[in-house]
């Protein structure tokens, strides 16, 4: 084969590769290199305080700036089910998460409604809109493919290979609705939107170096199945360090209703 058409055949091995490669990813998400904020929203159905939160963070799919200025989420607590309305999206989990927030911040209590935003705790979220900090914390990206596998990385501004980085992944449902029967918010219909329907986190401390003086955190693992169906499934993702809950940088984004839970 002649040079000219040697080096031809190599462009063209090289740009499909790059386009199966593409073609296998069904979604990617990617943030900037400033922080966006993760916006958390503890909550339950058994509150009586708790829906005109649930609306507020509805509203905020409203927003040109979801996604890629600030990413919500909603974790239903179980401590309200005693009431006499078990909440469907409760997890003791997510309790957990919440007490552990308080101990790490030395808070007296929980409640609900309680948001955080960026892992410290928000009380003018009725009045102050989502800000996202000038802060420059690094690049996440997250790519889905269609078997829900996850490739995600993570290029710090400031590299500090001290304490490995963990990646959590939660699904989120869109559009949901219960029809309560007991408790506080009996005979309400409620209506949620980003409620996390399930979590996995991905530990590394694989940092390997880039060009220059960049280094890089990757994961690979699979999507968690959500445990209730939902009109629309979105994804959150964010990135923290070492045993802290607070998460420095974090991206989403709607997943696409072709995507396959193994």
């Amino acid at each position: 084969m002649r040079p000219l058409l040697i080096h031809f055949a190599l462009i063209i091995s090289t740009l499909s590769a790059a386009m199966s490669a593409k073609a296998d990813n069904l979604v990617s998400f990617e943030s900037g290199t400033k922080q966006v904020p993760l916006i958390e929203l503890y909550t339950s159905e058994g509150c009586s305080s708790c829906p005109p939160a649930d609306r507020w963070l509805s509203s905020l799919n409203d927003s040109p700036e979801l996604w890629a200025s600030f990413v919500p989420v909603a974790f239903h607590v179980d401590y309200w089910n005693y009431i006499g309305w078990p909440d469907r999206f409760a997890k003791q989990e997510y309790t957990q998460r919440q007490r552990r927030y308080a101990a790490e911040f030395r808070e007296r209590t929980i409640y609900t409604p309680g948001v955080r935003q960026s892992g410290l705790e928000w009380r003018g979220w009725r009045r102050e809109g989502v800000s996202s900090p000038a802060i420059e914390t690094g690049k996440l990206q997250v790519n889905v493919d269609a078997q829900g596998l996850i490739s995600a990385s993570f290029t710090p501004q400031a590299p500090d290979n001290s304490e490995p980085l963990q990646l959590t992944l939660a699904v989120l449902g869109m559009s949901l609705e219960s029809d309560v029967k007991r408790g506080e918010n009996k005979g309400k219909k409620l209506k949620h939107d980003f409620v996390v329907l399930a979590t996995t986190t991905l530990a590394s401390n694989n940092l390997t170096g880039n060009q220059g003086n960049d280094q890089s955190v990757s994961w690979q693992g699979q999507l968690p199945a959500p445990e209730h169906d939902a009109p629309t499934l979105a994804l959150a993702a964010w990135v923290t360090v070492g045993q802290s809950q607070v998460p420095i940088q974090a991206t989403g984004g709607v997943i696409p209703s072709t995507l396959s839970f193994n």
